[in-house]
């Protein structure tokens, strides 16, 4: 009798799949329909992770890179990335939905691709039934409607209007740094934050004393706030002023990516440490972790997407 066939299941949900992992080095890459396509090392997948009830967000995290057309690598940081898709409030979640809706349909058009157990996710979302609320709450707001024979969601005018209003309010592909400008942190931003976010992640870093103005500096700060797309925060030295960039880029609906040197982790307020901070020890840490994470939370950023 011939060996029975054994199922192959992807390691952070438990779908079965159809198709063998690839190996490349010391990387394995995996491809899922409901996590995308994500990257595992050799020593992570040896010792398989046990994610117990983060593997929604882990999932999250690949998910959405994939969608973005980058490709996650998961080793020992997978419960910071899978922690940064854990917090995200349902307003949140719902728009999400509209812009994902937006970005793949014209006016008129249905997203037929719904299949909640697949798709959820896209949206930060624990399960199936979490998007078939969100989307039930969509069309109780009159943001979207049930297609024809009640096959797919359609954004309606309200959920147009919503969109482009919100697109206006920043510019795409754009990051504000908020940090110290102290010396001993020259090395972090230009090796290790600029690095990621320009080179690894394809977005413009804006810091405030590197961008020529007129204005006076705290008018100059809130108007690039209020412009990019997310911010990066790095509290090391602890200065008040980061604190209140995060704070106001909160206020705005921005995503704030926290950062910190590890030997000053204990020293944050204690209104942020619920926050999940890169903790950083090197700018060659700092960079890799978060590019990670920007890939994880925000995706990849292409000219003319």
């Amino acid at each position: 009798m011939g060996a029975m066939a054994t199922s192959l299941k992807c390691l952070i949900c438990p779908l079965e799949l159809s198709t063998q992992p690839t190996r490349e080095g010391e990387l394995w890459e995996w491809r899922c329909p409901r996590c995308g396509t994500y990257r595992f090392t050799v020593a992570v997948q040896l010792a398989p992770i046990m994610p117990g009830n983060r593997w929604p967000f882990l999932s999250a995290a690949t998910r959405q890179a994939s969608e973005a057309g980058a490709i996650v690598t998961i080793d020992s940081n997978w419960r910071s990335v899978a922690d940064a898709h854990s917090k995200t409030s349902t307003p949140a979640m719902m728009e999400r939905v509209i812009q994902y809706i937006g970005s793949r349909t014209r006016p008129g058009e249905a997203w037929t691709s719904v299949e909640p157990e697949m798709n959820f996710p896209l949206f930060d979302m624990r399960d199936g039934r979490e998007l078939l609320y969100v989307l039930d709450q969509l069309r109780e707001m009159n943001y979207l409607t049930l297609g024809g024979e009640g096959k797919g969601w359609i954004l309606t005018a309200k959920g147009w209007e919503h969109l482009t209003s919100t697109a206006a309010t920043f510019t795409p592909g754009t990051c504000f740094v908020a940090m110290s400008f102290h010396k001993s942190l020259s090395k972090a931003y230009s090796q290790g934050i600029k690095r990621a976010l320009e080179d690894d992640c394809g977005f413009k870093s804006i810091r405030i004393d590197r961008v020529e103005h007129n204005e006076k500096i705290c008018d100059r700060i809130l108007a690039e706030v209020r412009q990019c797309q997310f911010m990066v925060a790095d509290f090391t030295l602890h200065r008040a002023g980061v604190y209140f960039e995060a704070g106001f880029a909160l206020g705005l609906g921005r995503q704030v990516i926290w950062t910190v040197r590890k030997d000053d982790l204990r020293n944050t307020h204690f209104d942020t440490r619920q926050y999940n901070h890169i903790d950083w020890e090197q700018p060659a840490d700092l960079r890799k972790r978060l590019a990670d994470r920007v890939l994880a939370t925000i995706g990849k950023f292409e000219t003319g997407r």
